[in-house]
């Protein structure tokens, strides 16, 4: 996946600037003023930094309209010929550095500009979304100018639970880690047995974790189910024991479910006899209907999904990853950011 790319660059927008900087696309670069660094080919790139972090990125290049170019001979390409294309292909190229995902995003993007059905809106302008990003891409005065930044999601978006583990000292500008997941997910069990144990490990005092429940309940008929039971837990206090025992003893997913939730249920030290009236009476599941609810607003499609604050993590099992956008979060305040329209390269 082009998020295992992202990780292993470390050099994009949403983190540090400096792996960016010694990219070798920069390495001729002019310095212009206030933070402009000028490439070859007539590109000039603004990066906003704020303590170090890359907030946001602005490509800039001549452009002219594919309408007022002469035809290209057939077999040829307007690839370094000046053209249109070749300026789009210049600023697909410094896209997929600040983005790190290189290649796998610039070349989706420069065929995404090079339609004609999308260089007649340049003229208004668009954002679009791609991978966590946001792609707002305008021309004016003959100047294409692409800017890549990171999306944030008004915090007025996350509903308040009670399945979470709380920050362990208060602050004035908290940090929250949401996490969507589905107790019959693979992968999410993955995210909860290795990434979320060693993110603990490191995670600072003033952050809390929450779990946001989001059952895929068309593909995993169990999902529903132990997310109803874990909420049971919740009303005696004991979520997140209860949670980690879901995902660590999977033998529910393969006997009666409804037997090893309530053995899981003396294993935590629940209160046994209260814990199996919720459970058949389904008391949990007002709750999970609201957390699936919620990330149906928020568009998620899969699980796990991780936001810091309002900020997606585009590799849920970085755990270096979600500890590098914890302290940009902490940097980017709450913000709201303009949402992508629904289409992308």
């Amino acid at each position: 996946m082009a998020s295992g790319v992202l990780g292993a660059a470390q050099a994009q927008v949403g983190g540090q600037a400096a792996p960016v900087l010694s990219n070798a696309l920069f390495g001729g670069a002019a310095r212009g003023p206030a933070g402009t660094y000028l490439l070859p080919g007539g590109v000039s790139v603004l990066l906003s930094q704020n303590q170090g972090f890359l907030m946001s990125g602005t490509v800039q290049v001549k452009y002219t309209a594919p309408a007022a170019q002469p035809a290209a001979a057939p077999g040829t390409s307007t690839q370094g010929s000046g053209g249109p294309n070749s300026a789009v292909a210049r600023v697909a190229q410094v896209i997929g550095v600040l983005s790190g995902y290189g290649e796998e995003l610039a070349g989706p993007l420069e065929a995404f500009l090079n339609r004609p059905d999308v260089a007649a809106q340049l003229a208004q302008g668009f954002s679009v979304g791609a991978e966590e990003y946001l792609l707002s891409a305008k021309t004016e005065g003959g100047v294409l100018k692409v800017t890549l930044s990171l999306p944030q999601v008004d915090a007025r978006a996350f509903q308040a639970v009670k399945t979470l583990r709380p920050a362990r000292t208060p602050s004035a500008r908290p940090v929250v880690v949401r996490v969507y997941s589905d107790f019959q997910c693979p992968y999410c069990q993955k995210f909860e047995t290795e990434t979320l144990p060693t993110l603990l490990a490191k995670l600072p005092d003033d952050v809390s974790v929450e779990f946001h429940h989001f059952p895929l309940e068309q593909i995993h008929p169990l999902a529903r189910p132990s997310a109803e039971a874990s909420e049971c837990a919740s009303q005696q206090g004991k979520f997140w024991a209860y949670k980690d025992a879901l995902f660590t003893d999977r033998s529910w997913l393969a006997s009666n479910p409804q037997e090893v939730f309530v053995r899981l249920a003396g294993k935590v030290g629940l209160n046994v006899a209260a814990f199996q009236k919720c459970v058949e009476g389904r008391a949990g599941k007002a709750a999970v209907d609201a957390g699936l609810q919620e990330a149906l607003r928020l568009n998620l499609n899969g699980t796990p999904t991780v936001f810091v604050n309002g900020f997606r993590a585009a590799n849920a099992y970085d755990a270096n990853g979600l500890l590098n956008l914890i302290a940009f979060a902490r940097v980017a305040g709450t913000l709201p950011t303009p949402a992508a329209t629904p289409a992308r390269p």
